[in-house]
């Protein structure tokens, strides 16, 4: 090889390094919120973009690891992420993204561990398969579950607690969240004790799913109103998670069925948290759990801290 080839070719890889976190990036203009605007009040592009960049800046801050599998589908993996320096018994957190069941990613959310990870919690966001994909309930709660068993037999090796789990999720993730962690059954089967679960952290959701769907969302998700029955968490509320906080934006469609899971929950014995955030919408709650200073943020980690 001649030495301005070699020189190329060492270019080339210097450049790849830089580039290859860019490339590979979650590309989210197919996603049906962004290539059909008109369709949404909320600028959906614009909020991809700015969890993108947040994603980006906490990766070159905080340790991580991506792509973690804990199936076989290529949407089955999680990011890791951790607190700077020595971590042991650390508490975790699992973020479940939003998206109709149909679009989201992993690769958008890392802006949501920022605020946990500095405050010593490990945080790990999942994808899970999406109906776009041709996957329908229960294939996405059971995603959900064995994304909480992988950290179960792996997060110690990490520096995490494995007995001190809490599950979050916004708008489907916040179905998922609360549909794992209101009826704990599936734990035993799954090999993990249901004290490990310590809490839900469901934000900006709909928990009664029988009525309701626009076209490629929650109807997909559960095509059948014997589906839709069983997808729907607020009528399921067996064995719940002893802890929750439950948000949603004073301005979405979704507070009344909020107010009526965290009624449920509290008639159930859970130490419930409700919380209508004033003036936001549906992208504001998501943004909010990336913000240290929210009440949404301060409220998952009082009750994590408990």
């Amino acid at each position: 090889m001649s030495l301005n080839a070699r020189s190329t070719f060492l270019l080339f890889c210097v450049l790849s390094i830089f580039t290859l976190p860019t490339l590979m990036a979650q590309d989210s203009s197919s996603y049906y919120t962004v290539s059909h605007p008109d369709e949404f009040e909320i600028d959906w592009a614009g909020f991809y973009n700015i969890m993108d960049a947040r994603t980006a800046e906490v990766r070159k801050t905080f340790p991580h690891h991506l792509d973690l599998a804990y199936g076989t589908d290529p949407k089955q993996k999680l990011d890791l992420y951790l607190p700077q320096g020595d971590v042991t018994s650390a508490p975790v957190f699992l973020f479940l993204h939003g998206g109709g069941f149909r679009e989201g990613d992993r690769a958008h959310y890392g802006a949501v561990a920022e605020p946990f990870v500095k405050q010593g919690i490990i945080t790990a966001v999942a994808s899970y398969r999406l109906t776009d994909d041709g996957f329908h309930y229960p294939d996405q709660p059971t995603d959900a579950k064995n994304a909480v068993k992988w950290l179960y037999e792996n997060v110690g090796q990490y520096g995490g607690d494995a007995e001190s789990l809490y599950v979050g999720g916004h708008s489907a993730g916040a179905i998922l969240s609360a549909d794992i962690g209101v009826d704990r059954s599936w734990m035993t089967e799954a090999g993990i004790p249901t004290a490990a679960l310590k809490g839900i952290l469901p934000i900006s959701g709909p928990y009664d799913i029988r009525e309701r769907g626009r076209p490629g969302e929650v109807y997909a998700y559960a095509p059948t109103p014997e589906l839709r029955e069983q997808a729907s968490p607020i009528l399921h509320i067996v064995d719940p998670a002893p802890t929750a906080v439950v948000a949603v934006g004073s301005t979405e469609a979704y507070v009344a069925s909020s107010q009526e899971l965290a009624d449920q929950l509290t008639a159930a014995g859970v130490n419930v948290r409700f919380l209508v955030l004033d003036g936001e919408d549906h992208k504001d709650t998501a943004l909010s759990l990336a913000n240290p200073d929210s009440e949404l943020f301060k409220s998952a980690l009082e009750m994590i801290r408990k």
